[in-house]
């Protein structure tokens, strides 16, 4: 104890204290502040006053640093103790006594320096005597800072070196060493003025740093998309009232417009949180849920709790399925495809767009089901079809080629492929015209290797696999002959054709051709260059072996028709005229003596050329083969498919890669006011144009553009936009049946040739009944062309001769007796319509029918039906379900709906094809094509009950609701919808059933624009087109040459859109590299430069399309006849 009072260090005497010279009081600096003052005296008047009152606010400021530091010294006493671990309490205290000393000195030191200051910039003197300081108040650090500071004296800026290790132990500064500060600028960063700012959380002064958009810190919350959109999800309010709702009492329906002065206190408050409850705190308190109602009144029962929506509920349903039984890989794929809807319903706002983390989100969670999925997935088929699925989501461009080549590279399916090929030519980086050529043409040398081998070992077992074999094959030779095409090569393309269909339809009789040697036969015929199919004059292959030597001589030289250059000053529009010119010439494959031929050597298309492209079917897989092959033919020409073909294949067919229908397509780009149309004072338009609905004699042959499944040709492909002659599709068409006896193709043939030239449909019918004298479905046909033509008494003979050449009992014998009931229903003849109807059921009836006659013919359409369906001849069933149909809407009594003269009882019409359909839902074939026939023709008749008389709307909407449901893809349902909606309606339903469609195909997507483009703006209708081209997940139409086209004209002849064409003309170059289409719409895209322009040009010929007219040659030329 004596010891450590000896080493504890005595207080020494105010009087004895001798302060030892500072750095600041030295003498050694007191001349560089003599003359810093002398300098700082010197100033003028402004300055002056500006440096006096930066004195005044440090001396302010110092003082409140004195009065912090001696509120906060015992924090600093702690820090220190810290740091002196090693001292003992007795010194601590010593320390802390010294400490208040020191402090008294120092607020005495402020204060007689601040009195200095103000008498000398009263008196202006300029100097001043230095004020002793302490030892004791300035600490170590502080010194070896201001000894390595700079010789003049600024106490603003401190300069420390060591840096205080307590920082990482407390997690904050020191806040006793932190001189006093202002912030300014609301956090922004010096040097990057609005892009940048600092972010400060809590009270620590901890802060970030975050970039434009990242979070509430940039700025407003209402900027935040995802911080909106989660607030529009959280506690949202119903306005519209509820059906189940009760009307709201006077009392209640009143809003004030100015609040009260006084308000008074709600008993249905709650009441103010006691902390002595058993809930504790309040933000443990439990809080009540919010009413859906704004209002609170304490008599109305809460409201129950929304029921999910079925898709929800489907979707609670796989999941808990998917858990139980892993292995059901369509079920997984339901509850995948089940997440887009959902999202779309959790939305508050639907047609807000996707933030980017939103579609990151949503790729992720349908990634991890992929992946969960591909686990269980054991046949080839289900991981193949969930590997394409995964291929679709979430990685970059580069990730995403990598993937695709190992995919591919090992033995992948037809699917993979597939969905690698539509990769490789999207990428308008690495796309090359022969490289994608070379690899489809490998693909369909593969598929006819198997094809062989299918036909040789397979068999009953192997039907499937056969079929899917030749179906595989005719995909990769239209997505082949498309690419062609597409690429400027329309020769090559027509000439691939030709052959393929000599081949196939019209081969010579002889068993047991092989492949080669057919080959080098076909050569022979090819070389010969006689007319093929489709040319004036064809004969065809078989009768050229036939024939022999006596075969005729090939077809007269044709002329070239001469090319003139348009009189513009631009020489680029010059180009693509003279290019288009170029393209209309080669159309179809030239013979080597045609005029213009030598100058163009890919117009005459050699058996060289096309050898690689054909294929060879085998005997055993022609049955199979031509039905498909036939529709196949139809979707290359820019038609709608004939319906031979199957549900499979009819999707591949709707490919956008493929799929090239008419371009036709009215935007109302003549509407220049912008406003919506009323569709209810217009007559519907059901022309297909590129939509979907099941083909059947009623829209093929419509006395009305109204209900039709084909349009004439020029009204839907403009000119220059197709790249075959009708001529040519109408002599192949004609050909294939006539020729090579394809009856299945006969109606639709005769509907072709109706529809462009009407004047001969007659005679051509009349060649086929002779040719095919037994076919019902034909006088059928021609009973309604001669109708469509005004003559009707001519139909009504045709029917009378053919039911009476056919069996009463007979199944194709009711579609005759339909169709004259439904011509004497449109021509306002009931009676003759009923009559017609009863004749069917009793051959030998005459006079107008009895009561009991009726209760015949009703049972027995009813029996009919029934056994037909429970024998699965549904479309037998669904001949005698439209035959009950009509009966009951003409001759059944009473109705709810109201009725004139002209029209019928619908009610009881309807509730027999509703029960129709039940009894196929029940037995599963509520899908089938036959079903969606019976529909169309149960639309039918209510839009004909819609137009003949009095009807209410909102029964035509409640009835076609069921049919859009079941169909969505059906064009006609979704048309007749939205024609009886009314027209002052906030809400469109028409679009919010296109929008929530999960897999939509081409027709759809294509009928989403033409709707907006009735009912909509300008920006509707881009909207509309951005959502069939978003390419979203491969679901998209991105891949459709013809929706771009389209999408940059719009924006081009749209004023309000002008500016964007030229944005959306290079998107269209990106999304279709390969199509030369799209690169020649860049010659008219207004704001394209001169040196744009060229690099369009240049890049059609970097990447191998044909060229007519080269570019540099013709701008050269230009230039020296301008220059000449």
């Amino acid at each position: 104890m004596e010891q450590d009072k000896e080493r504890r260090r005595a207080v020494p005497k105010f009087g004895s204290f001798r302060p030892k010279p500072t750095p600041e009081s030295g003498p050694e600096t007191r001349p560089a502040l003599d003359e810093a003052r002398v300098h700082r005296d010197g100033l003028g008047g402004a300055e002056k006053d500006e440096r006096r009152r930066h004195e005044r606010d440090r001396d302010r400021d110092r003082r409140r640093e004195g009065d912090r530091r001696g509120s906060g010294r015992e924090r600093e006493g702690q820090r220190d103790r810290d740091r002196e671990g090693t001292r003992t309490r007795d010194r601590e205290g010593t320390r802390g006594r010294e400490g208040a000393r020191d402090r008294e000195r120092e607020r005495e030191r402020d204060y007689e320096r601040g009195r200095e200051g103000k008498r000398e910039r009263q008196h202006g003197r300029h100097e001043r005597p230095p004020r002793p300081s302490s030892p004791r108040t300035i600490s170590t650090r502080n010194k070896i800072d201001r000894e390595d500071s700079s010789a003049q004296n600024n106490d603003l800026f401190v300069l420390d070196k060591r840096g205080d290790p307590l920082i990482l132990q407390y997690g904050t500064n020191d806040r006793s060493q932190v001189p006093v500060y202002y912030r300014f600028g609301a956090g922004r960063i010096i040097g990057s003025p609005g892009f940048l700012t600092i972010h400060r959380e809590g009270a620590q002064e901890e802060f970030s740093i975050r970039a434009p958009g990242g979070g509430s810190g940039s700025g407003s919350a209402f900027r935040d998309k995802a911080l909106v959109a989660a607030a529009a999800r959280l506690n949202s309010k119903r306005i519209k009232p509820s059906a189940d709702q009760p009307l709201p009492t006077a009392s209640e329906d009143f809003i004030p417009l100015s609040p009260s002065r006084k308000r008074k206190r709600d008993h249905d408050d709650p009441p103010p949180p006691n902390y002595r409850s058993i809930y504790g705190s309040s933000k443990n308190r439990p809080s009540p849920s919010p009413s859906p109602s704004p209002s609170r009144s304490p008599s109305r029962s809460p409201s129950p709790e929304p029921e999910p929506s079925p898709t929800k509920s489907r979707a609670t349903h796989l999941s808990h399925h998917v858990k139980s039984h892993p292995t059901d890989i369509p079920a997984w794929l339901e509850l995948i495809a089940l997440q887009d809807t959902l999202f779309f319903q959790a939305q508050s706002d639907p047609t807000r767009p996707r933030t980017a983390d939103e579609t990151r989100s949503l790729a992720e969670l349908k990634l991890s089901l992929y992946q969960e999925a591909l686990a269980h997935a054991t046949s080839p088929g289900d991981r193949e079809g969930l590997v394409l699925g995964m291929m679709r989501r979430v990685w970059e461009e580069g990730v995403l080629e990598r993937k695709w080549k190992e995919v591919v590279s090992s033995d992948a399916g037809f699917g993979l492929w597939r969905g690698g090929l539509d990769f490789e030519m999207g990428r308008v980086v690495g796309f090359g015209f022969e490289g994608v050529k070379g690899e489809i043409v490998g693909k369909l040398r593969g598929l006819r290797e198997e094809i062989g081998r299918v036909v040789a070992g397979a068999g009953r077992e192997g039907e499937e696999e056969k079929v899917a074999v030749c179906g595989q094959v005719v995909y990769v030779f239209l997505r082949l002959t498309r690419f062609l095409a597409d690429a400027g090569f329309a020769e090559l393309a027509v000439a691939a054709w030709q052959g393929v269909l000599e081949m196939t339809f019209c081969r010579p009789p002889r068993d047991g051709y092989t492949a080669e040697a057919a080959l080098a036969s076909f050569a022979d015929f090819w070389e010969s260059e006689v007319a093929r199919i489709g040319e004036e004059g064809a004969k065809g292959w078989r009768h050229f072996v036939e024939a022999g030597e006596d075969m005729a001589d090939p077809p007269e030289p044709k002329a070239d028709r001469s090319s003139e250059v348009p009189k513009t000053t631009d020489p680029f529009k010059a180009w693509a005229a003279v290019e288009h010119q170029g393209a209309e010439k080669a159309r179809m494959p030239a013979r080597t003596l045609d005029e213009g031929a030598e100058d163009d050597p890919f117009r005459v298309v050699m058996f060289s050329d096309i050898k690689d492209l054909l294929v060879w079917f085998p005997s055993a897989v022609l049955p199979l083969v031509r039905p498909l092959l036939a529709d196949a033919y139809l979707v290359f020409c820019g038609l709608p498919p004939a319906g031979l073909s199957g549900e499979k294949f009819a999707s591949m067919l709707d490919d956008p890669f493929v799929a090239r229908r008419g371009q036709g397509l009215d935007l109302g780009l003549s509407r220049d006011d912008g406003t919506t149309q009323d569709l209810t004072s217009q007559a519907p338009e059901f022309k297909q144009m590129g939509g979907n609905m099941a083909i059947s004699p009623e829209v093929l042959f419509s006395g009305t553009p109204r209900f039709r499944y084909l349009d004439k040709w020029s009204d839907t492909h403009l000119p220059g936009n197709t790249q075959v002659d009708i001529s040519w599709v109408l002599r192949t068409l004609g050909y294939l049946v006539k020729d090579c006896r394809m009856e299945a193709l006969a109606e639709y043939y005769l509907a072709m040739e109706w529809l462009n030239e009407p004047a001969g449909a007659r005679k051509v019918a009349k060649g086929l009944l002779k040719q095919y004298s037994s076919s019902i479905g034909l006088y059928n046909a021609y009973a309604l062309v001669e109708w469509a033509n005004g003559n009707v008494e001519v139909s009504h003979k045709v029917l009378s001769s053919a039911t009476g050449l056919v069996l009463p009992s007979s199944s194709g014998n009711q579609l005759l007796w339909n169709t004259w009931a439904w011509i004497h229903l449109e021509s306002n003849q009931k009676e003759l319509a009923l009559v017609r109807l009863c004749s069917s059921a009793d051959g030998e009836f005459q006079g107008s029918p009895s009561p009991a006659l009726l209760l015949k013919t009703r049972s027995h359409f009813s029996a009919t039906r029934d056994y037909s369906i429970s024998s699965q001849q549904l479309e037998t069933a669904a001949h005698y379900a439209e035959s009950l149909m009509l009966l009951e809407y003409i001759s059944a009594e009473g109705g709810s709906e109201p009725a004139s003269e002209t029209q019928g009882n619908i009610t009881a019409a309807l509730s027999t094809i509703h029960a129709f359909s039940q009894e196929l839902s029940s037995r599963n074939l509520h899908t089938s094509p036959h079903h969606e026939r019976l529909l169309q023709t149960a639309a039918r008749l209510l839009y004909h009950h819609a137009t003949h008389g009095p009807y209410r709307p909102i029964y035509l909407r409640a009835q076609l609701e069921p049919l859009t449901r079941l169909f969505p893809h059906n064009t006609l349902f979704l048309a007749l919808a939205a024609w009886c909606q009314p027209p002052l309606r906030i809400d469109d339903p028409i679009r919010a059933t296109l929008q929530s469609l999960s897999g939509h195909s081409l027709g759809t997507r294509r009928f989403a624009i033409y709707h907006e483009a009735r009912v909509g703006t300008a920006h509707s209708v881009r909207a509309a087109f951005e959502a069939a081209l978003a390419g979203e997940e491969g679901a998209g139409s991105q891949g459709s040459v013809e929706l771009w086209v389209r999408y940059v004209r719009f924006c081009c002849e749209n004023k309000e859109l002008r500016g964007r064409a030229k944005e959306v003309f290079y998107r269209a170059v990106g999304a279709c590299p390969w199509a030369k289409e799209v690169y020649m719409e860049g010659f008219g895209v207004p704001g394209l430069s001169a040196a744009e322009l060229r690099a369009v040009g240049e890049t059609v010929a970097a990447k191998g399309l044909r060229v007519h007219v080269d570019l540099e040659e013709f701008l050269g030329a230009r230039g020296r006849e301008r220059g000449g």
